[in-house]
């Protein structure tokens, strides 16, 4: 039974060390198909090779040098991973991205801190393989341990972002994988050694992944969807910006002292909509529910529907950021923003306004992009205001064929820049279809992002970490 056991745990941990490889790197590289494939590329790299390693090495020993290599693989992989994995992951990619572009700085952070532990942890199937094999069948011994290796990665793809993430938190659940390993290597072995090893190891993962961490948030959740942080930061002038954070990038603001909302595109989609005044407004990305709450107090508007696939950033808006609950004006659809808008139409919803507003700094829903997505909101709305993050000139692929998509659904394109004064490389454009006040009309060209054929995430990386 124990044997079974083992590789059901290898493989739970194997699964949920990727899950948590790529949370951490998201806050600091945004969520990107690039950061998901590199990373999953340098696990099964490291599988493989373990593999192999394994069966040559177990078929040379015999069964208890196999047992002990086995147990001393799971513990070095136990207290690397709790030690200098995770607590150095977000750290060394922020670096290695000085120096080169995202895949290469993922390449880098996955092979430096996941490539070897995975490789002796992955040792574990053909070793068990070898201890298994009492009837001299090896493809039946070899078949079992897979197959209960396999399951327990079912169960570590599953459960850790669906259950643990939500409940534990990602440092508390990176502690849960390192223990579920070092449990594994200490049922092969025993004895007082390892136990007292295994012991030592998770407290140095407890003790370093606390020094390594960053100043205290006001509040700091890993929801089954997104890691999201509310903290208070002084500007410039001393004057404290309460900012709802959300997959690593600067989702809400308001300041502090008068609760107001702090952030230009916001303050400007606001104004547009006073401009443009309608009862029915749509909001499709909640985040912190700022514009949301501000617009609910406008008289001529009479409901908001406000959109965002994780359920819990409504109750954690109210508690931890704006610090009162929402107008019962606002109506929260905790759903999908594809499946909304169509869901939406198909009840026979019509509203005036529109805003989508579920683009972030470091990352973006390439979903969200294509001009089908656009058709379907346009199909609710009259007029629609979209928030995104593009270069200042409008020059790169990325903004160019944003607007593009944008264009072909619904006829034309206006662009706000919400903060003109401003040099930055990068800006909030307000991307409009009617010429609202202040607005200016695109002329430019770009190829359509299309459901089948979408470059968004690759155009973005490279607007965002690339030489454009």
């Amino acid at each position: 039974m124990i044997p079974w056991v083992v590789a059901f745990a290898e493989g739970f941990a194997t699964l949920a060390v990727e899950v948590i490889g790529i949370r951490l790197a998201i806050p600091v590289a945004g969520s990107s198909v690039i950061l998901t494939g590199v990373m999953l590329g340098v696990v099964l790299f490291a599988l493989s090779a373990g593999y192999w390693r394994g069966g040559t090495l177990s078929a040379r020993w015999d069964r208890e040098k196999t047992r002990q290599v086995l147990a001393r693989n799971l513990l070095f992989a136990s207290a690397f991973y709790g030690a200098i994995s995770f607590p150095f992951e977000a750290r060394l990619l922020d670096w290695l991205l000085g120096f080169f572009g995202l895949p290469m700085s993922i390449g880098l952070t996955a092979g430096l801190l996941f490539l070897l532990p995975v490789y002796f942890a992955s040792q574990t199937v053909p070793m068990l393989a070898e201890l298994t094999n009492s009837s001299g069948s090896a493809g039946e011994a070899s078949g079992k341990v897979l197959f209960f290796s396999t399951i327990g990665s079912v169960a570590g793809g599953m459960i850790t972002p669906v259950y643990l993430f939500p409940l534990l938190g990602v440092t508390q659940t990176s502690y849960l994988v390192c223990a579920v390993l070092a449990a594994a290597a200490i049922s092969m072995a025993g004895g007082f050694r390892r136990l007292a090893f295994a012991a030592a190891s998770l407290a140095a993962a407890v003790g370093v992944q606390a020094v390594m961490a960053g100043p205290a948030d006001r509040f700091s959740f890993d929801s089954a969807y997104q890691s999201i942080r509310v903290a208070d930061e002084a500007n410039d002038e001393k004057r404290v910006e309460r900012v709802m954070y959300v997959g690593g990038g600067r989702a809400s603001g308001l300041w502090a002292d008068t609760g107001e909302s702090s952030f230009p595109y916001t303050l400007a989609a606001e104004r547009i909509l006073k401009a443009n005044m309608t009862g029915r407004v749509l909001v499709v990305g909640a985040a912190g529910f700022s514009f949301p709450r501000d617009v609910a107090r406008y008289g001529g508007v009479e409901r908001i529907d406000a959109v965002d696939v994780d359920p819990a950033v409504k109750g954690i808006a109210e508690t931890y950021f704006l610090g009162a609950k929402l107008s019962g004006k606002i109506h929260f659809l905790p759903l999908s923003a594809r499946y909304a808008v169509r869901k939406l139409h198909r009840d026979g919803n019509r509203y005036g306004f529109a805003f989508v507003d579920a683009y972030f700094g470091k990352g973006i829903p390439d979903e969200l992009v294509t001009t089908e997505f656009f058709k379907d909101v346009r199909a609710l709305a009259g007029h629609t205001a979209i928030n995104s993050i593009m270069d200042r000139a409008v020059a790169s692929a990325f903004a160019r064929n944003l607007l593009a998509s944008f264009r072909e659904a619904f006829g034309e394109v206006w662009l706000v820049d919400v903060r003109p004064e401003d040099t930055d490389t990068f800006t909030n454009y307000l991307v409009l279809n009617w010429p609202a006040e202040g607005a200016k009309r695109w002329n430019g060209s770009g190829t359509v992002y299309r459901d089948d054929r979408n470059a968004a995430d690759r155009d973005r990386v490279s607007l965002i970490w690339g030489s454009e």
